[in-house]
C-alpha cells in the first residue's frame, strides 16, 4: 500500500469517530502541554539563576581561601597565605593571572556620619572585583595610593550624584568601635584616619553595600599600624585574606582548583556553583518531565482503548480487507499510522496549549513583580518542543502497538464471519 493511500485511510478513519478521536486527541494535548508546562518553568528558573551567578563573576575564576582544603564553617581550620605560597599559585598551569586581596579593619566613612559602616578591601590593579561594575570614574591604577573606590549608596552621603562624589576627599576612620546596622563592634586596636580620594564609583547591588576598595598596599598598612607591626610583618604573619586566580579558559578551573587543594589551601570557584546547579535542575527537570509522563500515560491508555474499540467496530473491515489482498503489515501500519495520527495532532495541540500556559503563567509573575521584570521565566527551546512533539508521538505508537498487532493477526475467515 502506498504512503499517500495509507495515510488518506488513516485520516478517514480517524475522522469518522470524530468525537471518540477528539476525545483522545485532547488527552496526548494535556500530557503533552503538561511536560512543555513544566520542564519549561523549571528550564526558566534554572535560566534565571544561572544570570543572576553570571552578574557576580567570572566562570574563569578561582578564589583561593586561607583555609585547609575540605572543610568549612566552624570546622574550618585557617591557613596562612604569604609571598611564598603565591608564587606557588602563579606557577600552576594554565593560570593566567594572580591578584592579592587583604582586608582592612572595619572603619567609618567619616563623612557619612556614624551608620556609614565601611568594609576596606586591600586589592591589586585589575583584580576581578574591581571590574566592569564601574559608574562613575574609573579603576585603581598601578603604584596608586591613599584612593578609593566607594558603593555608589555610601557616594550619595559625599556627593549628590556618583559623579560628583569623583575627585573628592573623604575619611575613612580605620579600627576601634563600628556601628553595623543596630548593632555596635567593638573592632581592635587604635583608630586611625586615613585622607583617600575618591576615584571610582562602583554599583553596590551585586556586592556588599559597605566594601570599600582601596590600594592592596593601604589595607596592609593600616593592619599594621593598627596592631602597631609593619607592612611585612601584616604578609609574614597575618597573610592576604584570599587570592584570585584567573585561568585561560573555564575549562581549566577544575584542574586549577585541584592544584590549589593540593598546595593545601581551599578553593572555590562560580564554575563548580554553575555544575552543581546543573546537576539540581536535571534532577527537578526529570521529576517534572515524570509527572508529566503521567498524564501521558493516562492519554496512552485512552488511545489503546480507542484503537481497540476501532479494531472490534471494524473487524468485518478488517476480513474485507484481506480478502482482496491487503498484507497483515498494511492492516499493522494502517492502525499505527491512526495511532500516529492522534499523536501527532495532539502533540502539536498540547505544544500550543503548553506554550499559551506559559506566556499566561510569566505574564501574570510579570504583573505581581513589576520592578523584578525577570527576561525569561518560561524557556521553550528547539529540543524541548521538538522533543514533547516526539514523546507525544512514541506514546501512541506504543499503545497503538498491541490493537495493531490484533488487526494484523486476525483470520479474514473469521473477521468476515464477524457480526
Amino acid at each position: 500500500m502506498r504512503t499517500t493511500d495509507l495515510l488518506a485511510l488513516a485520516l478517514g478513519n480517524v475522522g469518522r469517530a470524530r468525537v471518540r478521536s477528539i476525545l483522545t486527541i485532547l488527552g496526548v494535548a494535556i500530557g503533552t502541554a503538561l511536560v512543555v508546562l513544566l520542564i519549561a518553568l523549571a528550564s526558566g528558573a534554572e535560566e534565571n539563576v544561572k544570570r543572576s551567578i553570571f552578574s557576580i563573576g567570572d566562570l574563569r575564576l578561582v578564589t583561593v581561601q586561607p583555609f585547609q582544603p575540605g572543610a568549612s564553617g566552624l570546622t574550618a581550620v585557617p591557613r596562612t597565605i604569604t609571598d611564598d605560597h603565591v608564587a606557588k599559585l602563579r606557577l600552576i598551569p594554565h593560570v593566567t593571572g594572580t591578584y592579592r586581596q587583604f582586608d582592612a579593619p572595619l572603619g567609618t566613612l567619616l563623612e557619612g556620619g556614624d551608620d556609614a559602616a565601611v568594609r576596606p578591601q586591600g586589592i591589586e590593579p585589575n583584580a576581578p572585583l574591581d571590574r566592569g561594575d564601574l559608574v562613575a570614574g574609573r579603576h585603581i591604577a598601578a603604584g596608586e595610593r591613599l584612593v578609593a573606590v566607594l558603593p555608589a549608596n555610601l557616594a550619595r552621603l559625599v556627593a549628590p550624584t556618583a559623579e560628583a562624589a569623583v575627585g573628592k576627599q573623604v575619611t575613612l576612620r580605620l579600627g576601634g568601635a563600628v556601628k553595623i546596622g543596630q548593632t555596635r563592634i567593638a573592632g581592635s586596636g587604635t583608630p586611625r584616619e586615613y585622607k583617600v580620594t575618591v576615584v571610582g564609583v562602583f554599583d553596590e547591588r551585586n556586592t556588599s553595600q559597605t566594601s570599600v576598595r582601596i590600594p592592596l598596599d593601604d589595607a596592609l598598612t593600616a593592619a599594621a599600624e593598627n596592631r602597631g607591626l609593619t607592612a611585612d610583618d601584616m604578609r609574614r604573619i597575618t597573610g592576604y585574606s584570599g587570592v584570585s586566580l584567573e585561568t585561560e579558559d573555564s575549562k581549566y578551573v577544575g584542574d586549577v582548583v585541584s592544584s590549589v587543594q593540593q598546595l593545601g589551601f581551599s578553593a572555590f570557584s562560580l564554575k563548580q556553583v554553575i555544575e552543581q546547579i546543573d546537576q539540581g535542575f536535571g534532577v527537578f527537570r526529570g521529576i517534572l518531565a515524570g509527572i508529566g509522563g503521567v498524564a501521558l500515560l493516562v492519554a496512552a491508555i485512552g488511545i489503546a482503548n480507542t484503537m481497540i474499540m476501532a479494531v472490534l467496530e471494524r473487524t468485518r473491515e478488517i476480513g474485507i480487507m484481506k480478502a482482496v489482498g491487503a498484507a497483515p503489515r498494511d492492516i499493522r501500519a494502517l492502525f499505527l499510522a491512526e495511532a500516529a495520527l492522534v499523536g501527532v495532532f495532539g502533540g502539536v495541540l498540547g505544544l500550543a496549549l503548553g506554550l499559551a500556559a506559559g506566556r499566561a503563567i510569566e505574564e501574570v509573575i510579570r504583573q505581581l513583580n513589576p520592578r523584578t521584570n525577570p527576561p525569561g521565566i518560561f524557556v521553550v527551546d528547539a529540543p524541548l518542543a521538538l522533543g514533547a512533539l516526539a514523546l507525544a508521538l512514541a506514546v501512541s505508537l506504543v499503545a497503538g502497538f498491541l490493537p495493531s498487532r490484533r488487526a494484523m493477526r486476525m483470520s479474514a475467515l473469521s473477521a468476515l464471519r464477524y457480526e
